[in-house]
């Protein structure tokens, strides 16, 4: 099922987001200027909406600290809006197919409530920019423009109108002869991203309870191995120390009692004696560890002796938890997606991440595409979902399902949906915008009239929205 993608922009309008970051260029060659021969008066933004014509004088742009043009016309009277948006804007000519390996896109909203139509490369529409002034001492631009743009058509209460296969419906609208006249455009910093948090570090030493006053996080190499070490020290200036390998995951995992400094290990310091305590048993259950943002979450406990037997201390570490971020500057995230079908590799060259909303909730649209044979693979869940594991359904019904679908060949085949299957969210962040999670399922025609099944396992997907 082919489904519109959306996403919030800070001006609070819906339009197209494709999450592939790359470096975008005007396009090469020949094409058609504007000659001047149009009368267009200094702020103002025209065009054809089909038949109809679009004028207005309200338009303005920003430009964000990524260096993301956006440039917003809007008919008061009415609700409707046309939205450029253009990386690494300049004098030149540039591709507004969305969903190409840009965010570039062209978008016209019929009426406040939202709906736009967009230039989504994905189901074959396509548009072109023509910036013929980037006035960056004014901050003030001016080009013309021209797309089509596809949307899903929604019944009266918002939800897709399916055709007789139970496809959506698909509208287009031609937006033509676009221009704009010395637009006035803001700068706007956005921030930075990472995942800052608060370290939370809590146990129970013999019974009584360890408040750290103060933890540490470092990320260490010792013989090619990446180690997470987390030192807490509360005010009586006892010490409990976790060594954790990078590579672990999350899962259950049984502590060593000696390290060469590459061992998931606990230890303790009673600080009266200057020799550590080692885990000898120790268990620690990890629910999230986060690679790319640095975020581990885990609960532990463990007997602490001196693994060499000289010293007859014993300490019972209990009831032990933390959430820490070890990584203080977080790098890209890598989006990535992958799968076997029938035991071959499934490894897309495009990944488009988007929101829609059906039934009154916000839910993710991933799809990921293969271009050389047109294979395509979606994955459907709500952004309200949780880390665990959850069984997938065959379709819509309230908004809160989990699917997937499986389609050999864009345009001409059939697609395969998810029957049974299972998916599994490892970590999810809304606020460093991060969802990471593994998924299986079995394909089929719910039509029944292709006895075709496909066999996808070993689904892994890390996604930044």
């Amino acid at each position: 099922m082919k489904i519109l993608k959306y996403v919030k922009w800070t001006i609070a309008l819906f339009i197209v987001f494709t999450h592939i970051s790359c470096v975008n260029e005007p396009l090469e060659g020949d094409f058609p200027q504007d000659d001047g021969s149009i009368i267009i008066d200094d702020g103002e933004f025209r065009a054809n909406v089909g038949i109809n014509n679009f004028s207005t004088n309200l338009a303005a742009g920003v430009l964000n600290s990524t260096n993301l043009l956006t440039i917003i016309g809007t008919i008061a009277d009415t609700g409707e809006s046309i939205i450029l948006t253009i990386e690494n804007p300049g004098v030149g000519t540039y591709n507004l197919t969305a969903g190409l390996g840009t965010l570039n896109s062209g978008a016209y909203i019929q009426t406040s409530s939202g709906n736009p139509y967009i230039s989504d490369g994905t189901f074959g529409v396509s548009g072109q920019l023509n910036i013929t002034d980037f006035d960056t001492e004014n901050t003030k631009v001016s080009g013309t423009f021209s797309f089509t743009g596809v949307r899903v058509a929604l019944d009266v209460d918002g939800n897709p109108v399916l055709d007789s296969n139970g496809q959506p419906t698909l509208e287009t609208q031609e937006i033509t002869d676009g221009i704009f006249s010395k637009i006035p455009y803001t700068t706007e910093d956005q921030g930075g991203g990472g995942t800052p948090i608060t370290d939370e570090f809590f146990a129970k030493v013999d019974g009584v309870n360890f408040d750290a006053e103060s933890v540490t996080t470092s990320l260490n190499t010792v013989a090619g191995v990446s180690v997470v070490k987390i030192v807490a020290v509360n005010e009586l200036g006892e010490i409990i120390r976790i060594d954790i390998p990078e590579d672990l995951g999350i899962g259950t995992y049984a502590m060593e009692s000696l390290s060469d400094g590459t061992k998931l290990i606990g230890l303790f310091n009673p600080a009266t004696v200057g020799e550590n305590l080692t885990s000898n048993p120790g268990t620690i259950n990890i629910t999230r560890f986060n690679i790319f943002t640095g975020v581990i979450e885990a609960t532990f406990e463990f007997t602490a002796t001196d693994p060499l037997g000289q010293d007859p201390s014993i300490a019972e570490i209990t009831e032990g938890s933390f959430k820490v971020d070890y990584i203080s500057s977080p790098g890209d995230t890598v989006t990535s997606f992958a799968a076997f079908i029938d035991g071959d590799f499934f490894g897309p060259d495009s990944i488009f991440v988007g929101e829609t909303i059906f039934n009154g909730l916000s839910r993710f649209n991933i799809t990921a595409i293969i271009s050389d044979t047109g294979q395509k693979m979606g994955l459907f869940f709500p952004t309200d979902i949780e880390i665990g594991t959850y069984e997938m359904t065959t379709n819509l019904i309230d908004g809160s399902e989990k699917f997937c679908q499986y389609t050999p060949e864009i345009g001409e085949t059939i697609t395969y949906i998810s029957n049974p299957g299972t998916l599994t969210i490892l970590d999810y962040d809304q606020e460093a915008g991060f969802v990471e999670g593994t998924f299986t399922f079995t394909a089929v025609d719910l039509t029944n009239q292709d006895p075709v099944i496909f066999e996808i396992t070993e689904g892994e997907f890390t996604i930044e929205f």
